[in-house]
């Protein structure tokens, strides 16, 4: 009898408090996956051989029951499906990033476009076979010439009322889709294009197009040109597709938000064209939230390897004593535990947006009317995926020459993460949503009276200011979590503050186009919206730590709390110091106080990671059904919790 692999599993209470309300579901995949020898890494395989792996990977991961179940709850809009989604995509690409993506490909995109922007006849059309495998599916927006812009795509949807079909169209080489996953292999394509009838476009729309046959032919019509090589997630099969007339009937246009009757008349419930593209858009929200999960993935096995390693790997040390851990040694722990704490941040962060996902689906509210949470999405999708890329590189130094080793996955897993702070959104444009929002909601707060706005607006903050100062001369008081919380939410308010006082000069006094203005401010704006994003994080997580009813657990996340709330206002320290925020001595103690909490939680750190669930299979792939003697540090065993 052959016997099942011990995972490393386990239980706590925090790693049950780390998984959050899904942990049994997140828990059952984590066996079935660790468990499964299709997920041993493998190395030297060709182009081919990766892509037909991954596509066996994701073949066997959607068979799954479990996955089943959770892909019938997303056709129902069951409640909580967001959030239980958010949590598999994060356990497949713990697994396995190129699955994870490609199944978020299938899942999320092509599956998410039918459910959000289609009928309920699309959804019964479409999805059920879908769920069943009979075929696969990708998303087919951005373009050549046309990427972040998606306004501005070029392909055609024009209207025949004679055939009543649509008929795509390539009609130029900027007009090509690209970057197309799961390009050569897809069945259908979710692709958005400009609906044209009568000559005139109301704008893009979203079209389910026949790409190949059963066989695995391509429609006459359809061109798919293969990328091949890319940087990493090389089982990702990513194409061109080019369309050259092809025709559909009238019934493949999603039409939740606009549609087409036999006679050719166009019908939206939104009748603003600006406002209609928006709320397509916002439609796929979930599917950039999920960029951050799959983000944080890596970060915890980053994470988990790097520190497991400096608790066992000993240089240097006092001549009578010898070698030491490296973690003892001060720049390892300055180095690793700022990102562990961030990713604890990102991971009630990322839970609280998932609960606010689900319920506005659940309560029939509209996305499209949930700006601030659309703002929040792109905000944790950029500045997540900027923090995986600065985590990735320092495990990679962290752990010496072994983290250059394929077989500790950090080189894999920065090559197959550093497209995320792109895809699904480029990170720069998702911070100018951002800013745009928190305009907008400063505007709206205060439109009767602009100029009074801003008066009081710095009369709050300066009031703040000059509070929190005379606390700064208290010993304690930069490290008191309040402290904290006060520092990044006075940064968010002056940023806004000043940016709609620039934004106003310049159009109003100066009588600049907007698109001037704005652009003159873009560094400024990105600057307000990570602002943004930590102050909403540092107060998820402080929040996350009142909650916490295990006072042993809740004593060490409200260490990492304060930890990332001193980086916070560490990284920024100039810019604080600039507005008098802080003094020079203040300075001085966030600085001793961030290399102290580093000391303090070194050695939880292997409580944390080890809360976070991998399963030893994850971490290293095992040579002949054992551990290899090369990677011990990837075993390096847990404390008793």
């Amino acid at each position: 009898m052959e016997l099942a692999p011990d995972l490393g599993l386990g239980d706590s209470s925090l790693r049950r408090y780390l998984d959050g309300e899904f942990g049994s579901l997140k828990n059952e995949l984590r066996r079935l996956l660790g468990s499964c020898p299709l997920f041993q890494r493998r190395y030297g395989l060709s182009l081919d051989e990766m892509r037909a792996l991954t596509a066996q990977r994701v073949q066997f991961t959607l068979g799954l029951p479990l996955l089943k179940r959770a892909f019938q709850e997303q056709i129902e809009k069951t409640k909580g499906y967001v959030s239980r989604s958010l949590v598999i995509g994060e356990a497949l690409c713990t697994a396995d990033m190129a699955t994870g993506v490609k199944c978020g490909i299938i899942y999320w995109l092509f599956g998410g476009a039918i459910r959000n922007l289609g009928s309920p006849e699309h959804v019964t059309k479409w999805l059920q076979p879908l769920q069943e495998q009979k075929y696969t599916g990708m998303f087919a927006m951005t373009e050549r010439g046309h990427g972040s812009n998606v306004r501005g795509i070029r392909t055609r949807a024009t209207f025949d009322l004679a055939a009543q079909e649509f008929v795509i169209d390539t009609p130029c080489e900027d007009a090509q889709k690209m970057y197309i996953g799961n390009a050569m292999h897809g069945h259908y394509a979710a692709v958005f294009a400009q609906l044209v009838i009568h000559g005139k476009s109301q704008g893009p729309h979203c079209f389910i197009v026949p790409v190949r046959d059963e066989s695995g032919s391509l429609y006459p019509g359809v061109t798919a040109v293969d990328m091949m090589y890319k940087e990493g997630l090389h089982g990702v099969d990513n194409g061109i597709l080019i369309f050259d007339k092809v025709r559909i009937p009238r019934e493949n246009l999603l039409d939740r938000f606009g549609s087409v009757a036999p006679d050719g008349q166009y019908h939206s419930p939104i009748q603003n064209k600006s406002s209609r593209f928006n709320a397509m858009l916002a439609a796929l929200t979930p599917s950039r939230l999920a960029v951050t999960f799959q983000a944080l993935s890596a970060m915890k096995i980053g994470l988990t390897v790097a520190i497991r390693y400096s608790h066992s790997r000993r240089q240097f040390g006092p001549k009578a004593e010898g070698e030491v851990k490296i973690m003892e040694h001060q720049t390892q722990a300055l180095r690793l535990m700022p990102h562990l704490a961030t990713a604890l941040a990102l991971t009630f962060t990322g839970r609280y947006a998932g609960a606010l996902l689900d319920e506005g689906v659940f309560q029939g509210k509209e996305l499209a009317n949930s700006r601030s949470l659309q703002a929040l999405v792109a905000g944790l999708k950029a500045y997540s995926t900027w923090q995986n890329v600065a985590c990735l590189q320092d495990c990679r130094e962290c752990t010496g020459g072994m983290g250059y080793m394929m077989e500790n996955r950090i080189s894999d897993l920065k090559c197959d993460t550093d497209v995320f702070v792109t895809f699904e959104g480029d990170n720069v444009v998702m911070l100018q949503v951002v800013a745009r929002e928190l305009l907008s909601q400063y505007t709206k707060q205060r439109k009767d009276r602009p100029l009074s706005g801003l008066l009081q607006n710095w009369a709050a903050s300066t009031g703040d200011k000059l509070r929190t100062s005379f606390l700064a001369f208290h010993t304690d008081a930069v490290g008191n979590l309040t402290f904290l919380l006060k520092a990044v939410n006075f940064r968010e308010r002056v940023l806004q503050r000043s940016l709609v006082a620039r934004i106003y000069y310049k159009v109003m006094t100066k009588k600049e186009d907007f698109f001037r203005a704005w652009n003159s401010c873009l560094h400024h704006a990105t600057s307000l919206s990570l602002a943004h994003t930590h102050r909403v994080t540092l107060e998820q997580f402080s929040l996350a730590v009142r909650g916490c009813a295990d006072p042993e657990d809740q004593l060490l996340l409200m260490k990492f709390c304060l930890l990332y709330g001193t980086k916070l206002v560490f990284q920024e320290r100039a810019w604080y110091l600039e507005h008098k925020y802080l003094t020079p001595g203040d300075s001085v103690k966030i600085r001793n106080q961030l290399l102290d909490l580093c000391d303090s939680v070194k050695d939880a750190a292997l409580r944390v990671t080890a809360a976070f669930g991998i399963p030893r299979t994850h971490l290293h792939a095992p040579i002949a059904g054992v551990p290899s003697a090369r990677a011990p540090w990837a075993f390096y065993p847990a404390p008793r919790l």
